[in-house]
């Protein structure tokens, strides 16, 4: 009885130790000024981007998770969003299964660029307009039907729709959401 009791205090100061050392390995200081995105660049700004595709600036909002969900026919219910930063995802039931759905702004990127990619990857690509502005449908060989779309849009913004399971159109969805996107209205 007594070893047991002995014991807990060991291990309490273990795991004490083990949360501080968590703590302080993880944490760093940076050197440096914290600056606006975009602000770092040489190269030539997008400043006109807010006037001419005001939802481009609302990131990962530029659309409601209800419109996400509505598009891809999946329940406003069951959406959630896996992952924001410059690349948004949300992931949303659709009756015939999941449906991971990406959007992605690159301020400084371009068409050309996305092309260039998708060449390498061996994608199917076609160009279209899409609201009025210079795009680019691409199809992954994937057995699902996967479907992107980017568009050359104060820099270059795209949806990519990745069905888990074969029978849904995912370019007509992609599609939609771009055009949704590129609306001048905010």
């Amino acid at each position: 009885m007594r070893s047991a009791f002995a014991r807990r205090p060991v291990a309490a100061l273990i795991a004490v130790l083990a949360v501080l050392s968590l703590l302080t390995g993880c944490t760093q200081t940076v050197d440096g000024t914290a600056a606006k995105s975009g602000s770092g660049s040489s190269g030539p700004r997008n400043d006109d981007s807010e006037r001419q595709y005001p939802n481009l600036l609302k990131e990962c909002e530029v659309l409601t998770e209800d419109i996400l969900a509505e598009t891809v026919g999946a329940d406003p219910l069951d959406i959630q969003s896996t992952f924001v930063g410059a690349i948004c995802r949300w992931q949303a039931a659709n009756p015939a299964g999941l449906v991971d759905i990406t959007r992605f702004w690159f301020e400084l990127g371009s068409l050309d660029n996305e092309r260039e990619v998708a060449q390498k990857l061996n994608y199917q690509i076609e160009s279209r307009s899409v609201a009025g502005i210079q795009s680019i449908v691409m199809r992954p060989n994937d057995p699902n039907g996967a479907c992107g779309v980017a568009s050359n849009a104060a820099g270059v913004v795209g949806w990519w729709i990745n069905p888990q399971a074969p029978g849904i159109d995912a370019c007509k969805m992609a599609l939609k959401l771009m055009e949704l996107t590129l609306a001048t209205r905010a």
